[in-house]
Order: structure tokens, then C-alpha cells, then sequence
């Protein structure tokens, strides 16, 4: 729970929740979205309206009294911001000490789809380096983290500190923010921006035609080639399901000694019926014309 004066400061640190990005470990955001962020060349997304982000903060104080709870230590809600000792842009926010001892806790919650990241020995990768980010920067020998997963099932574990791989996190961390955010320089994308990159040029301001070097002719020419090879496999993969459809036929599906197949009707998304709306003079009422940004690839003249 931060302070308004924390959550601003936010964009000028880097944070637990960040670190996972600058060394291409998150799910949710690359380096590329992350620096976008820090520079302020695109507002980050608002999530404080979500209601899974909302449940998240009310049950943060829950979560945190379930595993006093189930391990019999007490803990105690610090809000204070640590900063590293050598580089004040690196930061901690904790969500609890554990009184008495050099341990912190860092409690979460998740949907039931995500309960096999979490079986036996197993924490999300995000999560562990968070708590490195955590421990490295407070000077805490010891991490747990607890989750409630799906309102069912509550775990915890402990995370130990790893000082060889913390260090290693400063040194990427540094890097990003010396070399790409002070200097303003993108960091190279990868293949989670490419729906992301219209939030960075959303449109074309002239019709000039860069000229590119040997190494960016090389990639549109594997990426020529992976879509040969895409649509290829989309094809022998079609074929593959059509040869086992005309095998169920009519049936439910069919089964090996290995696998079993259904092919089962079920609800669709509901089909809009273009035609009659524009018959009934109500199609243009629902609809606004879009732009898009499409990339297309040809040979030069001459090739």
C-alpha cells in the first residue's frame, strides 16, 4: 500500500516489480514497455480500476494474517522505501517484516489457473527475483512468500538469498537505466512488443523510405522465411485435423491407447448479422471508422 509520493516516485526507480522485466523474465511487460514507462514516452496503463487489482489489496492484509496463522510468526507492515547503497534509483517497497528475525514477507494472491506454478518446491520466477530485489536492498538474509490461489488453496514458502545472482540483478539493473533511460535510448524489442509497437509510432508522419543495413535485410529474410514455414505447418496441420474429423464422423470422438479425441458442439460467440443491420439503417449508428499501422514486405525493383 504506498503513499501517493511513493506510487509518483515510482517512475523515476526501479522497483521489485520491475526487475523481472529488465532481464526478460516477465510475463506482463518486456524491457522495451518498461523503458517506454521510465522515459514517459507512453503513459503506463491504469489498473487501479481493476477489480482483480482492487481484490489484491484488500486481501494482502488476509493473506498476511493466514500465514501468521500457519507458522506462528508475527509480522508487521513497514512502508518505508529502501534504497540500494550505492544507487539511490534502485528501491524496495516491502509488504511485511517478520518481527523479530532478518525476514521479510511478500504475500500475493492468483487465479486457480496459475495453481501449478505454484506445486511442491515450485514460486513463479518473477516472484523469486522480486524477493532478491527485496532482500539485496533491505539487507535481509531470508524471504517468504505466501499466495492465496483462487480464494482455495494457501501456500507459502521461503526464498534464501542468493548474493552472486542479486549482484548480477544490479548490474543489468544499472545497465538499463544508464545506458537506455538516462541516455534515451530503446532497448532492442522482442517478440512481446509487436502489438506494443503501435503504442510507440501509431502512425507514419511522411512517406520516406529508411535505408536499412545487410543485418536488417537479414531479418526480414528469416522473417520471410518463418512465415513460409508458418504457413507451411499450418497446412499439414490442417490436413492432419481434417484426416481425424472424417475418422469421428458422427461420433463423440475416438480414442488410442495414448490419447483420447472429442469433437463436441458448443456455444460460439454470437454472429452479427451485417446485412440486416444495414438494412435496418442501424449499422453505421454502432460503427467508426479505424486505422491500423500494417506492415507488408516485397522485393526492391530490380530484385
Amino acid at each position: 500500500m504506498l503513499t501517493k509520493e511513493q506510487l509518483a516516485e515510482r517512475k523515476n526507480q526501479i522497483g521489485g516489480s520491475d526487475i523481472a522485466s529488465i532481464l526478460g523474465m516477465s510475463p506482463w511487460k518486456t524491457a522495451l514497455q518498461l523503458w517506454a514507462e521510465k522515459t514517459g514516452t507512453v503513459e503506463p496503463d491504469d489498473l487501479s480500476d481493476k477489480e482483480y487489482v482492487q481484490l489484491g489489496i484488500e486481501l494482502e492484509d488476509f493473506v498476511c494474517k493466514k500465514f501468521e496463522k500457519k507458522t506462528d510468526m508475527k509480522v508487521r507492515r513497514d512502508n518505508r522505501t529502501f534504497v540500494h547503497k550505492d544507487y539511490p534509483y534502485m528501491v524496495a517497497h516491502i509488504d511485511r517484516r517478520i518481527v523479530g528475525t532478518e525476514a521479510i514477507l511478500e504475500a500475493k494472491t492468483c487465479s486457480s489457473w496459475k495453481l501449478k506454478a505454484w506445486e511442491g518446491e515450485e514460486i513463479p520466477e518473477p516472484y523469486i527475483l522480486q524477493c532478491l530485489w527485496y532482500m539485496g536492498i533491505t539487507g535481509m538474509k531470508k524471504c517468504y512468500i505466501c499466495c492465496l490461489i483462487g480464494g482455495q488453496k494457501f501456500v507459502w514458502k521461503e526464498v534464501k538469498f542468493d548474493e552472486e545472482l542479486f549482484n548480477s540483478m544490479v548490474e543489468k539493473a544499472k545497465d538499463f537505466w544508464e545506458e537506455y533511460v538516462l541516455k534515451n535510448i530503446q532497448p532492442m524489442a522482442v517478440s512481446g512488443d509487436k502489438d506494443f509497437m503501435v503504442n510507440l509510432y501509431p502512425s507514419e508522419k511522411n512517406d520516406e523510405l529508411q535505408v536499412a543495413n545487410n543485418e536488417v535485410e537479414d531479418w526480414i529474410a528469416h522473417l520471410q522465411e518463418s512465415k513460409m514455414h508458418i504457413k507451411e505447418m499450418k497446412k499439414e496441420t490442417d490436413d492432419l485435423e481434417s484426416k481425424i474429423k472424417q475418422i469421428i464422423g458422427e461420433t463423440t470422438g475416438l480414442q488410442t491407447e495414448k490419447y483420447i479425441v472429442t469433437w463436441k458442439s458448443q456455444n460460439g460467440s454470437p454472429k452479427y448479422l451485417k446485412q440486416r443491420m444495414i438494412d435496418d439503417g442501424i449499422f453505421e449508428k454502432y460503427t467508426e471508422p479505424t486505422t491500423r499501422r500494417v506492415m507488408r514486405v516485397k522485393l526492391n525493383k530490380g530484385e
